[in-house]
């Protein structure tokens, strides 16, 4: 499986290069990428993990999409406020704290509160993405830095130096993310 790990992993790379540079195509690396993962992620004991690469490529679909209304050109990012920021925060903290249990209790997942969190945590990350809201790089340098531990313990050493290379290009994307927010 180390290939498809290799291949999912160059298309990660393409990935995140162009949401940073706010180019439709990221969508379609991001989905390519993802649909890999979800076999990779699976192998690797992360039921978790894997069940969100799925989401991926529905969200995937979707940011192509909603990308599709700017035509070209990259559309005013904004931020969330503090409220919604823990509103977000505990949402992911109440998925996780039904999910967890569950995959710990069927014997799911090899990293049952680690897998749950990253994967919801994920889920609004990348649904803050699709949306155009700056704050999705933070969260994706928390996430991207706890998914890199993760991945190092199962073995999947490409795939937990992309993330942490995930995590450092969040720094880039929230930077040149934030010079174009609006309120909102």
């Amino acid at each position: 499986m180390a290939l498809a790990e290799f291949v999912a992993v160059g298309f990660g790379v393409a990935y995140i290069l162009l949401a940073i540079r706010q180019h439709r195509a990221c969508w379609i690396a991001g989905g390519i990428g993802t649909a890999i993962y979800a076999q990779v992620f699976l192998d690797a004991g992360l039921p978790m993990q894997a069940a969100l690469q799925v989401v991926y490529v529905a969200l995937a679909a979707y940011g192509f999409i909603a990308w599709r209304r700017d035509q070209g050109q990259a559309a005013p990012v904004r931020r969330w406020t503090i409220a919604r920021q823990l509103l977000a925060l505990a949402a992911v903290g109440i998925a996780t704290a039904v999910s967890a249990p569950l995959a710990a209790r069927y014997a799911l997942s090899a990293a049952p509160i680690a897998d749950s969190l990253g994967t919801w945590a994920s889920v609004l990350a990348t649904w803050l993405l699709a949306r155009r809201v700056v704050d999705n790089w933070l969260w994706w340098i928390a996430i991207d830095t706890g998914l890199a531990a993760l991945f190092a313990s199962q073995g999947l050493l490409p795939t937990a130096a992309l993330y942490l290379a995930y995590a450092l290009l969040a720094v880039v994307g929230w930077r040149s993310w934030r010079r174009g927010t609006v309120a909102g």
